[in-house]
C-alpha cells in the first residue's frame, strides 16, 4: 500500500502554512519505504495529479473548525463536517477541490490532520499556539502510518 503525507498551505500567511511546516519536520528515518512526503503548498487542483497513485493520503493543513487556536482535528475525509473549512489552495479549498476530482477519478483514502489557526496574516512564522502543536501532529501522523502497517501485516496472514 502506497501512502503519501501531504502538507498543504501558504507559508507566507502565518498559520495557513501549517501543513508545509509540519512535513518539513518529519523524521524520514521513522517512515517505511512505502511512504512519501509531498509539500503541496498551494497547488490547487493540480495537487491531485500527485495523489492518484496512492492508496492512502494523510493531509496536514490548517482547518477552521470553530475551536480555539491550536485545537487539533483528525477525521476521515468522508466525515468532514460542513462547518470545517480547510483554508489552503487559494480560492478553492481542499474539500471543494476533492469533490470536483471525485467526479473524474478514484480518490485515495484520506485522513485529515489539521490545526485551528490563530492568524492568517502576512508573515512566515507560525503563531505560538499553532507551532506548539507540531509535535502532537507528528505523533498522530506516525501513529496513522503504524496503524496502516499493522493492518497490512495482519490482512496478509
Amino acid at each position: 500500500m502506497k501512502i503519501a503525507i501531504l502538507g498543504i498551505g501558504n507559508i507566507l500567511l502565518q498559520d495557513e502554512g501549517f501543513g508545509v511546516h509540519v512535513v518539513k519536520k518529519i523524521d524520514k528515518s521513522k517512515l517505511p519505504e512505502n511512504v512519501d512526503i509531498i509539500e503541496g503548498a498551494v497547488l490547487g487542483l493540480q495537487i491531485f495529479n500527485f495523489l492518484l497513485d496512492y492508496d492512502k493520503v494523510i493531509v496536514i493543513d490548517a482547518v477552521k473548525g470553530g475551536g480555539k487556536p491550536g485545537d487539533i482535528y483528525k477525521f476521515r475525509i468522508e466525515e468532514c463536517r460542513k462547518d470545517f473549512g480547510m483554508i489552503s489552495l487559494h480560492d478553492l479549498d481542499f474539500i471543494k477541490a476533492l469533490e470536483i476530482m471525485k467526479q473524474f477519478y478514484k480518490i485515495p483514502e484520506m485522513i485529515i490532520i489539521g490545526v485551528e489557526p490563530k492568524s492568517t496574516e502576512v508573515g512566515m512564522k507560525l503563531t505560538k499556539e499553532v507551532e506548539e502543536r507540531i509535535p502532537q501532529v507528528l505523533k498522530l501522523v506516525y501513529e496513522e502510518i503504524s496503524i496502516q502497517q499493522k493492518r497490512n501485516t495482519t490482512s496478509c496472514e
